[in-house]
């Protein structure tokens, strides 16, 4: 974002015509207001979507006799990794936050981050202030700062490798 921002500053300091310095101007506020934010939101999304593409590769490697129950929730997939890892997920600490992490990412693409709208409001609020202020909201919409996105790539990246080493599955 920086060099952009450069960039336009040094199309500002050259530019004589009013309409091309409003325009400009425009562009460079747009970035700065809204590139590091749209930057973490979709860095999150990316993530979320490799671990649900990991947890269909183990679906189709371990459990494709096993139909995935529930719509398109991560819980499709909590008997299929429980069986994989042999242990009770509903006593696991990271599958509780990749549950967590899918209500962010169902209020971020359903309802645009605002979370006022959300059908998950209550979940969304909890989890906001046990984030620790590596979340929040700005103007009823989820802000998530570079700490949270390390917490979710860690959670997700640990899950990964539990996995691994109970099926030897190489990703």
């Amino acid at each position: 974002m920086k060099n952009q921002v450069v960039a336009i500053n040094e199309k500002l300091n050259s530019c004589n015509d009013q309409h091309e310095r409003k325009d400009l101007l425009n562009s460079k506020e747009v970035y700065i207001n809204t590139f590091d934010s749209l930057l973490s939101i979709n860095t999150f999304l990316m993530m979320y979507s490799y671990l649900e593409e990991f947890l269909y590769h183990v679906w189709k490697s371990f459990g494709k006799e096993q139909a995935v129950s529930g719509s398109g929730s991560l819980k499709r997939f909590k008997e299929i990794i429980k069986n994989v890892l042999g242990s009770d997920l509903s006593q696991d600490r990271e599958w509780e936050l990749l549950c967590d992490y899918e209500k962010v990412r169902d209020c971020i693409l359903h309802t645009n981050g605002r979370v006022s709208i959300s059908k998950d409001k209550k979940d969304l609020e909890r989890i906001i202030k046990k984030s620790c202020a590596h979340m929040s909201k700005k103007k009823d919409r989820i802000e998530l700062s570079g700490k949270y996105l390390e917490s979710v790539s860690n959670t997700i990246d640990s899950l990964i490798k539990r996995v691994e080493k109970a099926t030897m599955l190489d990703t």
